[in-house]
């Protein structure tokens, strides 16, 4: 997603997206533990950094992102391709931009979204996402929320000369355009979905990551 927050600042959400050589091994051993769903989402998808993964959790995987994102041709899965073509040959997965996903009939068992809030600038658009994704989960359905609150990495990079404070986190500019990093606690994103309607069921900490299982009602 683009996000234009001020006079010659365009935040590119696509930019921060990581590839499959920096999965977190925590988070895969994770997801490889869950019981099996019959069919999951990943709002976010990005690189398709943890596809694999859950694809070995769920019958069935929808994918959403950008139009950019899914569109736009990457070397993904070490193939120069795009995700609506990965999409388009696959008996398990379906590719979708948000507003596509939001006019879907279909409901979902199981939801991801890992490392997608931290990269959006604003507050209400946060929101907005996490109720769609409540919106989007059958009756009890469980979604599995990762955000960053402490980055050693981050912290190198916003004492960078081109990197600059905005609300909870920072703008870094590159040759590449701008991109929003934000750390979000462990309490803030508790209130987020619960405020989203969600009941929290459990909340890991790892490594400067927090790993919410929220279910919705």
């Amino acid at each position: 997603m683009h996000y234009n927050i001020g006079p010659k600042i365009l935040i590119k959400t696509e930019n921060a997206a990581k590839s499959v050589s920096q999965r977190s091994a925590y988070l895969a051993v994770l997801i490889k533990n869950l019981p099996r769903a019959i069919s999951s989402f990943d709002y976010g998808c990005g690189k398709l950094r943890y596809t694999d993964t859950i694809l070995h959790t769920t019958d069935t995987l929808a994918l959403v992102d950008s139009d950019i994102q899914i569109s736009r041709r990457q070397v993904l899965c070490g193939q120069y391709t795009n995700i609506r073509e990965i999409g388009l040959r696959s008996n398990h997965l379906s590719v979708y931009t948000p507003n596509e996903f939001a006019g879907l009939v279909q409901k979902f068992e199981r939801g991801f979204c890992i490392n997608v809030l931290s990269t959006i600038p604003y507050f209400s658009v946060r929101q907005r996402v996490i109720r769609l994704i409540r919106r989007m989960l059958e009756p009890g359905g469980i979604c599995i929320f990762v955000v960053q609150y402490r980055n050693s990495d981050f912290v190198r990079m916003c004492r960078m000369p081109n990197a600059r404070p905005w609300r909870d986190g920072f703008l870094i500019d590159s040759l590449r355009g701008f991109s929003f990093y934000g750390l979000i606690s462990p309490e803030r994103l508790a209130d987020l979905v619960l405020a989203a309607g969600f009941q929290i069921e459990e909340q890991k900490l790892n490594d400067g990551s927090v790993y919410l299982f929220a279910r919705g009602d």
